[in-house]
């Protein structure tokens, strides 16, 4: 017999003792006279004693009740006191969600409203999409966001649609059109990978963007640094568009079909059945 229907023989019996009758004990309990009766028999089967002499209106112990409940009474009180001292649990339990801190700030926070209405709880955290997407695998996040040319690992992942970005190339305001064939300028990049330049290069002109002679992981210390001239730079339109309408930036080049790149909410595969992320994969993604 499995350890735990021991535990709960013996809380019945030692409840039955302190009542005095199977009735009372089946009321606090709130178990049937039958089942508090079946657990008697069968602890009094397995130690091979009677543990109660039948009463016409209740029971008395025997001998060796008295002596069962002297040996479990302080043991099973510990129990019952240590779980009823735990806290207790939060209705729902947090989402863990991680993101780019400029994507989380532009794309997830402000459809976070309808979430948290739901008593949804949220702690988010910010760093770069291939960290996170390591976090998340670990099951130290719930959901992170993640873009396609980060080369996820899309077999581990289930990914929904979050939103659409426009890449552009910028330089300060008065910059030349950048020529591919022969510019010189200087380019700044979110990190040495130069995965958005790479992007908008190779679907522009199908070649590699220069080497960034300054990489820093902060897209919009990107844009003021390209707004200030330091160098040119491919940046999402929501965050250049600013300075772009206050003269401070310049379109250096216009596509003939825009550059753009796929933003996805993911979560490790097989746990989007679970009811908070699919109340925030509902809320946050966009609907086919």
């Amino acid at each position: 017999m499995h350890h735990g229907a021991y535990l709960g023989m013996l809380r019945t019996f030692l409840c039955v003792y302190r009542c005095g009758g199977v009735a009372k004990a089946a009321g606090q309990l709130g178990l049937s006279q039958p089942a508090v009766s079946r657990h008697l028999k069968t602890l009094e089967d397995i130690m091979e004693r009677t543990l109660f002499d039948r009463l016409g209106r209740g029971v008395a112990p025997t001998q060796a009740g008295v002596l069962l409940a002297a040996q479990i009474a302080a043991h099973l009180d510990a129990l019952e006191s240590a779980i009823d001292s735990l806290p207790p649990l939060s209705a729902t339990a947090p989402v863990l969600l991680g993101a780019p801190s400029d994507l989380l700030s532009i794309h997830v926070l402000p459809k976070l409203t309808p979430l948290l209405a739901r008593g949804v709880g949220v702690h988010c955290s910010n760093g770069p999409t291939p960290e996170l997407t390591r976090t998340l695998l670990h099951d130290e996040l719930d959901l992170v966001v993640v873009t396609k040319i980060e080369q996820a690992p899309t077999k581990q992942l289930y990914l929904r649609l979050l939103c659409e970005e426009e890449f552009v190339l910028v330089g300060r305001a008065g910059e030349a059109p950048f020529a591919p064939e022969n510019d010189t300028r200087r380019f700044i990049g979110y990190s040495p990978a130069m995965s958005m330049a790479r992007h908008y290069f190779r679907a522009c002109w199908g070649i590699q963007p220069p080497a960034p002679a300054l990489t820093v992981a902060d897209l919009r210390t990107v844009v003021a640094a390209a707004a200030a001239g330091t160098g040119l730079s491919v940046v999402p339109r929501y965050l250049a568009q600013e300075a772009l309408d206050a003269g401070r930036l310049s379109l250096l080049h216009t596509p003939l079909t825009p550059v753009s790149n796929s933003i996805y909410l993911a979560t490790r595969r097989g746990r989007e059945h679970l009811p908070q992320i699919r109340a925030a994969f509902e809320l946050l993604c966009e609907t086919a």
